[in-house]
């Protein structure tokens, strides 16, 4: 490859990985970038990939990530302000501290179609959203707040749920199996054919005062 071919590569690579706000970005793929901090304003992605971008305590404000996926990605303290995720697969990311009650969730979806896998989204926030059908699979989820959220026929499997909070949350055909550390108090929270591991369901018992013995 000539040197002004090799120039030229270069520079449509740095010109793929730039992310501006009021831009719409389409198909493109980011990769290995530090935008921790970074303020983005009416941004709109579509059928993007994002693998190994820091985006630790960014800013993303009215923003639109729409059948997008995040590998390996960092996206602790995040501010989602107003922004919308439809169709959005993190894969292998961390989550961690993010109010998710700060974006964008319209009511005429119920089925939001997000999905997370082995990621970890400790301390976070769902309280009072709507989450038809979300898909947390194989994820940490410690000191979560779901209190008052509909999580109706949502995957929860093989997650760490410890010091989660359900108050008043729908949990109704959701899968819990294999998820371990949860406290979910049956008279205060709607569980009506959710599914739970035969030996982690003995926590739902708790509620009813009844004391187990070998």
């Amino acid at each position: 490859m000539s040197s002004g071919s090799s120039h030229r590569t270069q520079e449509d690579s740095a010109k793929m990985q730039r992310i501006e706000s009021h831009v719409e970005h389409y198909d493109v793929c980011f990769t290995a970038a530090d935008l921790s901090e970074m303020s983005l304003t009416q941004a709109h992605f579509e059928d993007c990939e994002f693998t190994h971008v820091n985006f630790t305590s960014a800013v993303f404000s009215a923003c639109k990530f729409i059948n997008c996926v995040f590998t390996h990605c960092n996206l602790s303290l995040v501010d989602p302000s107003g922004t919308r995720f439809f169709g959005v697969h993190f894969h292998d990311c961390k989550l961690t501290g993010i109010d998710w009650t700060r974006a964008w969730w319209p009511d005429f979806y119920l089925d939001h179609e997000v999905h997370f896998s082995t990621s970890i989204l400790n301390s976070g926030s769902f309280f009072g959203l709507r989450l038809h059908g979300v898909k947390m699979v194989g994820c940490k989820l410690i000191e979560v707040d779901f209190r008052e959220c509909d999580l109706t026929g949502a995957t929860l499997t093989e997650c760490e749920m410890t010091g989660s909070h359900f108050h008043h949350t729908v949990l109704r055909g959701a899968d819990l199996t294999e998820s371990w550390h949860y406290a979910i108090n049956i008279f205060n929270n709607s569980v009506e054919k959710a599914r739970f591991s035969r030996q982690e369901a003995v926590c739902l018992l708790e509620s009813l005062g009844i004391e187990l013995v070998e």
